[in-house]
């Protein structure tokens, strides 16, 4: 009728409805991301709140375990801050101020560790360690600073501080009615079966992940901070914090945070850089090959390659939160996608 077809304008429409959704996403991001990251926190601190509340009186009333648990986490975190927060700031702030005098070390460094093999090309590395030290130092120095002030000056990152655990305590009230909800929309239109499957799968992957990167973080840490102070490494509670946040970010998280311990290790003059390698070594080994398979189990099954993929992309689209976003988002998208094809041939 009036050389309209009704199929053609509802695939049109149904693409500009998509493209339009699409762009109200992007331009919404960064309050996505916020959210995002409250519904992990809520998905890592979810066992605890099943944990306490199976323990308290059958009577008690069901927020009770979720308030026991994020009270109990808020003061983890102030006493944390006071007593490693603090030892992490003062480093940072006297790293801050020493940097442009280490820097000026880079003639020893390479007199010391360059290869003979590479001793031809010494003038040609030694202005390219030069470009990239003066570009590392225009954004180290900030940084620095930054923490060696306290970083919970900064109003923006304050906010977030505080609307992070309230969005996560307020998700985690929220989670069984939300499966609930999405359950009963799709069990409307025949698919509510294929939902339950797809939530279930979810909860299992973003509980698991967010479980083993919390414990391998920690594990980092805990174990970075002790071995580096041992050994007496420069600035070694910041250095392991570092390398422990860092370990949030998958696959190049942990190598860049050994290359900045390395790096002001041997820029503040550490005689013994090579037990330092030795560790790096043997603890990512341990770590990759014993520790994280343990925790992951068969939860997430992503190729390195793909992981990688991922890894850069989000960096690009949300900066480090990206990066660290990416993995359970692909883990997510490849749930959806095999959820899909069972439901189209449901003898797979």
């Amino acid at each position: 009728m009036l050389g309209l077809d009704l199929r053609a304008a509802r695939a049109t429409w149904t693409v500009v409805a998509i493209l339009v959704a699409l762009e109200l996403a992007w331009l919404a991001r960064t309050t996505i991301l916020v959210f995002t990251v409250a519904l992990l926190l809520a998905y890592l601190l979810n066992p605890l709140v099943q944990l306490v509340a199976k323990l308290l009186p059958p009577k008690a009333p069901k927020v009770t375990a979720a308030v026991l648990v994020y009270l109990s986490g808020v003061g983890v975190i102030v006493a944390a801050m006071l007593i490693v927060g603090t030892r992490i700031a003062r480093e940072a702030a006297e790293l801050a101020s020493q940097l442009p005098g280490l820097v000026q070390n880079r003639d020893l460094l390479l007199d010391r560790y360059l290869p003979i093999v590479l001793s031809p090309y010494k003038e040609e590395i030694r202005a390219a360690l030069a470009a990239q030290l003066e570009t590392g130092k225009e954004l180290l120095l900030p940084a620095l600073t930054g923490i060696g002030k306290g970083l919970l000056n900064q109003l923006s990152s304050a906010l977030y501080v505080v609307l992070v655990p309230i969005l996560a305590f307020l998700l985690q009230l929220s989670l069984r009615d939300m499966r609930a909800t999405m359950v009963s929309l799709f069990r409307a239109i025949g698919r509510g079966r294929m939902m339950g499957g797809i939530l279930k799968d979810v909860d299992t992957l973003l509980g698991l992940y967010m479980r083993a990167v919390f414990l391998l973080a920690l594990a980092t840490f805990l174990s970075h901070m002790l071995f580096l102070g041992v050994l007496g490494v420069p600035y070694s509670v910041l250095l392991a914090g570092i390398c422990g946040l860092l370990e949030f970010v998958p696959v190049v998280g942990p190598l860049t945070g050994a290359l900045i311990a390395l790096g002001v290790a041997a820029f503040s003059g550490y005689p013994h850089i090579g037990w330092l390698v030795a560790f790096f070594i043997g603890y990512r080994l341990f770590q990759d090959y014993v520790v994280a398979p343990w925790l992951y189990s068969s939860g997430i099954e992503l190729h390195p390659i793909l992981v990688l993929f991922g890894v850069l992309a989000g960096e690009q689209v949300a900066g480090v939160m990206g990066m660290f976003l990416s993995v359970p988002l692909i883990a997510v998208m490849r749930i959806l996608y095999r959820r899909g094809l069972e439901a189209m041939d449901p003898a797979r």
